[in-house]
C-alpha cells in the first residue's frame, strides 16, 4: 500500500463527524430524517447540474452525510460520477457546513477551479484529483485554514505554486501531476507547514 493511500485511509478514519450517513443514489428514502429539508433539496440542485447517468449507484462510498443536531451535510462524496461544468455559482458552494468534499475522478468539462471554493471554510478534508481542471489554484483556497488534507492531483492546473501560508493545519499535499511552474525558493510558504506529514509535487 502506498504511502498515500495509507494517510488518506487514517485521515478518513480519524476524523470524526457526528453524523449519520446518507446514501441518496441508492435510496433517495433511507436516512433522509437526520438532513434538513433544505439541504436535500440543495443536494438534488447540485447533483442536477451535472449527467450523473453514470454513476455507479451501488458504490455505498458515494453520498452525503448530515450533522444528526443540525441536518447540515457535513461530508460529500461523488467519485467518478458528474459529468458537465462546475460553474461559480454552483450551489455546491452553499453547503457552509461541509467538511469533507471528495470529488475526485469525475469529468468536470473544462472547468476551471472556482475562487468560490473559498466559501467552504469548514472544510478539512477536499479532493478534486483527476478532473482535468484547468488554470491556476485561486487565491481564496488559502483562507480555507482547517484544510488537513488537499489533493489536486492529475488536473491541467498551471501558473505559479499556489499559496498555502495560511494552511497550518495541512498534513498532506498533493499536487502531482499539473503543470505548475517557477521557482521553489526557501522562503516559500511550504516551509512554514510544520504538520505536513506528506508532500507530493
Amino acid at each position: 500500500m502506498s504511502v498515500a493511500r495509507l494517510l488518506s485511509l487514517l485521515l478518513f478514519c480519524c476524523v470524526s463527524y457526528s453524523s449519520s450517513s446518507v446514501f441518496l443514489f441508492k435510496n433517495p428514502v433511507v436516512g433522509l430524517v437526520a438532513c434538513r429539508p433544505h439541504q436535500v433539496q440543495a443536494f438534488t440542485l447540485f447533483k442536477n447540474e451535472f449527467d450523473t447517468s453514470h454513476c455507479n449507484h451501488s458504490d455505498t462510498f458515494n453520498g452525503v452525510w448530515c450533522d444528526n443536531s443540525t441536518g447540515a451535510i457535513t461530508k460529500l462524496q461523488l467519485r467518478a460520477c458528474l459529468s458537465g461544468i462546475l460553474k461559480s455559482n454552483s450551489s455546491l458552494f452553499g453547503f457552509s457546513q461541509l467538511r469533507y468534499l471528495d470529488l475526485s475522478h469525475n469529468n468536470f468539462i473544462s472547468s476551471s477551479l472556482p475562487s468560490e471554493f473559498g466559501n467552504l471554510n469548514r472544510l478539512e478534508v477536499l479532493s478534486v484529483s483527476s478532473n482535468g481542471f484547468l488554470g491556476q489554484v485561486p487565491f481564496p483556497f488559502n483562507n480555507l485554514s482547517l484544510l488537513s488534507y488537499v489533493d489536486f492531483s492529475q488536473n491541467e492546473l498551471t501558473g505559479s505554486f499556489p499559496l498555502v501560508r495560511n494552511l497550518t493545519k495541512l498534513t498532506l499535499l498533493d499536487l502531482s501531476h499539473n503543470h505548475f511552474s517557477g521557482t521553489l525558493n526557501p522562503y516559500s510558504s511550504i516551509f512554514e507547514l510544520n504538520q505536513l506529514r506528506y508532500l507530493d509535487l
